[in-house]
């Protein structure tokens, strides 16, 4: 084996059982069937509580294992996907492509500079992104200027995540950027919370 694959697979390695981003080599974790049994793409949509027509962001979709029914729950909406890794969301399209989903859009980018107006989104929502995030300040601080008055935050943590974040940092960083808590999900160590942007 080429010392330069094995030194890079350690790397690989490395950050998927370490904090940072999820390494797009090893996305197939991400879409394990066995993930339902934590939170399924259907509990998820319902926890949303999104309209049809609603104009939505997935910051870190990875390959998608959310994206296909958040696009089915908003027929008349549109669903923008953004990763830091453009392999990640070209996994991720092609999942929705394959689904029939044509109304989303996709963007590289990092999430404390969102390529999107103010005030243009009605629903943020992230699934154990928000502790990989380089400056988790920043990215709540921009979901907060995206979104229309009373927009929704949903922020998900599920166990095993090495960047795992506690209800109560999530809940420090959000109300700190002007949300206010809607409706908590689930357990201490898998949940959802729901937070308002401030009218």
């Amino acid at each position: 084996m080429n010392p330069m694959n094995l030194t890079r697979r350690i790397d690989i390695i490395k950050r998927f059982f370490g904090r940072g981003v999820c390494p797009y080599q090893v996305a197939f974790t991400l879409s394990n069937p066995l993930r339902r049994l934590i939170l399924s793409p259907e509990e998820l949509v319902a926890r949303l509580e999104l309209s049809e027509g609603a104009r939505v962001l997935e910051l870190g979709p990875g390959p998608g294992y959310f994206s296909v029914e958040v696009a089915r729950s908003i027929p008349r909406g549109y669903l923008l996907l953004l990763d830091i890794q453009l392999e990640m969301l070209e996994m991720a399209r092609q999942r929705l492509h394959k689904a029939g989903m044509r109304h989303a859009g996709y963007a590289q980018g990092d999430a404390s500079a969102l390529p999107v107006d103010d005030g243009a989104l009605d629903a943020v929502f992230l699934v154990a992104v928000l502790g990989e995030a380089p400056d988790p300040r920043a990215c709540v601080q921009e979901v907060y200027r995206v979104l229309r008055p009373n927009g929704l935050l949903s922020n998900t943590e599920q166990p095993g995540d090495p960047d795992f974040m506690s209800p109560a940092e999530v809940r420090a960083l959000a109300q700190g950027a002007g949300f206010r808590v809607e409706q908590v999900y689930g357990s201490v160590k898998n949940y959802t919370i729901n937070f308002r942007k401030s009218v």
